[in-house]
């Protein structure tokens, strides 16, 4: 949408454009006064709803008019407030010049609307709709002003026009608008209710003060539920938020040189060292593994999708402003948040059969891309360019998707204790369908042994009727999610009801042994989360507990498992000979063959938090021994905050033993060769 506010307007009727162009009864049209021109090009993805984008349309248009009308007094304001400025230089009580006040290009008469003529104008996009409704939606706008009390019309769709304005040229007699189609409901926000659910199965009300900050109930103030505590107010307002602190994780991942910021592209999206290379690796093999086992088939989709998809569209649009955008010749497309939409497609056109389901489908998204917000990206914890493992499994009813619900509950409850990460649980529903299911939702949260926060909704409105969160609070009391899982009772639908409207989803459909055709109900889960955010939460949640327990990772996820310390320079060989027989074995081992005293590698390896420090001496190189300090990673201190616990003079199999007790059952993954000593190692930073 291009806006011009113009001194009259004339429109010169030439002959059709189109085969069915729209009714054009004079040869002129003709416009006294200030007239509000508004240039609008249809593109492909609004004519999804011309009612929505026809509305955001008519918004735009009266907010650039009470920009434009107001325009003149936010001057005169932004005067006086000189004019207090210049006074108080003036009188000595502020430092400074004095400031010049400011001056209107045009009379303050001019900055008026009288009129707005809605005008099609193809030339400001090249992905125009060639949906035959694309030619209502500028009738439509001009209809949605008039009723608003603003005097409006439209120029014909599908005639060669010539035109006369007169740009008045003032501050904002020219504006640019892109209004992206967007479906989503306004209401459920205001009408949403907050519980907690404690272990014995009482629902506890939430109340809120008069600045909407959640005020923690009595019992939940206590020192161990402190986690819970900075989880409301995360969640519901009233936590501590400093904007201008950086997130203690990002030093970290700095460090231990995990990742890392990159000014040449887009914020949100960072570069990996090899090292955090190494860590999301070994969580995506985890991951896929997890699956597996479970019982999922892997696909693979593209990494993005066409807007001229309807079943595609109904769900990106309730994202607009979230998407990126890929031209390729003269078509666009979008480059994915999630694998939902293509994964759909493809369920859609499979030929489904009962003794399928539960159908589980497991892609490991290489990359999605959320634009969020400059304000919302927070390290690790938010970006613009992440990885999601995104799981879905297709269910024959709603019954069998509770039950594949309870054990895929198990499946993330399993991964976040593997990752050594604490987490605290949510649960969001429509009120009908808690009330319906109630008592295993309080069984899973009895069994957990911890309070929840649940969020009731008067009626869905999104495609899911539950939506289960693990959550990690972070050392300064932000709360993100890392699994989720959600009971999807709309996509698989041929069409849903939106008001009056049709809204058309993605069909997928089966023929049921009754002989009846059916849709199936659609779990989403993401088994870990984002990896990207997995990382966040282990160096998070750590932070958070460092003075109360020893911060590490767990040994089969640590880059660096065993690091080998030999004493001086003679025990350098047996060290090295040591240390490849672990790499060899598949541990990532490494060797500090600095020229530096033994208590300063010591403290090196405490700082990188390594599992398993071997220290070679003369003593053991005689006895073909070892002798190994093993950090006590997430457990509590004890005298005086020591961190390890040592095995002095064994031999090297009591490590491997170790190693093996740790890591059995996860992934391996090989340290690159110039990694393995110091000397050779490589720095980024």
């Amino acid at each position: 949408m291009i806006l011009i506010h113009s001194d009259g307007l004339e429109v010169y009727k030439k002959k059709p454009a189109t085969s069915n162009p729209q009714e054009f009864k004079e040869d002129k049209i003709e416009m006294e006064g200030l007239i509000l021109v508004a240039y609008i090009s249809v593109e492909d993805q609004d004519t999804y709803d011309i009612d929505i984008i026809a509305k955001q349309g008519a918004d735009v248009i009266e907010d650039a008019i009470y920009q434009i009308e107001e325009f003149p007094e936010k001057i005169h304001k932004q005067n006086e407030e000189i004019r207090e400025i210049n006074l108080k230089i003036e009188k000595g009580v502020k430092k400074g010049k004095a400031r010049h006040e400011k001056e209107l290009i045009l009379d303050e008469s001019k900055y008026k609307i009288d009129k707005v003529m809605v005008y099609p104008w193809a030339h400001i996009s090249k992905f125009l709709s060639q949906d035959k409704e694309a030619m209502d939606v500028c009738p439509k706008i001009a209809e949605i002003l008039s009723d608003r009390g603003i005097k409006a019309s439209y120029s014909p769709f599908g005639w060669y026009k010539a035109f006369k304005i007169n740009c008045l040229g003032h501050e904002l007699a020219e504006m640019f608008r892109d209004v992206k189609l967007y479906i989503q409901p306004e209401e459920h926000v205001t009408t949403a209710v907050f519980k907690i659910i404690t272990p014995d199965r009482k629902e506890v009300g939430i109340e809120f003060d008069d600045d909407k900050n959640v005020i923690v109930p009595e019992e939940f103030k206590k020192p161990e539920y402190k986690d819970f505590e900075d989880l409301l107010k995360s969640e519901l307002g009233g936590g501590r938020e400093d904007l201008g602190k950086e997130p203690p994780h990002i030093k970290k991942m700095q460090e231990f040189e995990l990742a890392d910021f990159d000014k040449n592209t887009d914020s949100g999206n960072f570069r990996w060292y090899t090292k955090g290379v190494i860590l999301k690796e070994i969580i995506r093999e985890y991951a896929k593994n997890k699956v597996i086992d479970f019982g999922s088939i892997l696909v693979d989709t593209p990494i993005m999708y066409t807007v001229k998809n309807k079943k595609l569209t109904a769900q990106t649009a309730r994202f607009p402003a979230r998407t990126y955008w890929v031209i390729s010749g003269d078509d666009r497309y979008l480059l994915r948040f999630a694998s939902d939409f293509l994964q759909f497609q493809l369920a859609s056109e499979m030929p489904l059969r009962p003794s399928y389901f539960p159908l589980r489908f497991y892609e490991y998204v290489q990359y999605a891309f959320r634009r969020e917000q400059e304000g919302e990206l927070s390290g690790l914890r938010r970006l613009r360019g992440f990885i999601m493992p995104d799981w879905h499994t297709l269910c024959k009813d709603l019954d069998s998707a509770v039950i594949e619900f309870k054990k895929q509950y198990n499946l993330c409850k399993e991964a976040m204790e593997d990752l050594g990460i604490p987490t605290l649980i949510t649960f969001r529903s429509t009120k009908r369908f808690y009330e319906q299911n109630k008592e295993w939702i309080m069984d899973l949260i009895e069994m957990e042994g911890i309070p929840s926060l649940l969020e009731l909704w008067e009626a869905r409105y999104y495609y899911f009727v539950l939506k289960f969160e693990r959550v990690v609070v972070s050392s300064d009391g932000k709360s993100a999610t890392l699994p989720t899982i959600q009971i999807d009772v709309e996509s698989s639908l041929d069409y849903i009801m939106d008001g009056a409207k049709q809204r058309q989803k993605y069909d997928i459909k089966f023929t049921d042994s009754d002989g009846k055709v059916k849709h199936p109900v659609i779990l989403h889960n993401s088994p870990t989360g984002g990896l990207e955010r997995v990382v966040w939460g282990l160096l998070e949640s750590t932070i958070r507990n460092q003075d109360t327990l020893v911060p590490g990772l767990k040994t089969w996820i640590a880059p660096i498992q065993v690091r080998f310390l030999p004493i001086s320079e003679k025990e350098m060989d047996y060290a090295e000979e040591l240390m490849e027989q672990l790499n060899k074995l598949g541990y990532r081992a490494d060797m500090d063959d600095r020229n530096e005293k033994l208590g300063k590698k010591i403290r090196t390896s405490e700082i990188e938090w390594i599992p398993y420090v071997v220290i070679v001496g003369a003593k053991e190189m005689e006895n073909k021994s070892i002798s190994v300090r093993k950090r006590l990673i997430g457990e509590p201190y004890v005298d005086k905050k020591s961190t390890s616990t040592s095995f002095n003079d064994v031999k090297l199999d009591k490590l491997i033993d170790m190693l093996k007790e740790d890591t059995d059952g996860f992934p391996k993954h090989k340290l690159p060769i110039p990694f393995r000593k110091f000397s050779t190692k490589i720095i980024f930073r």
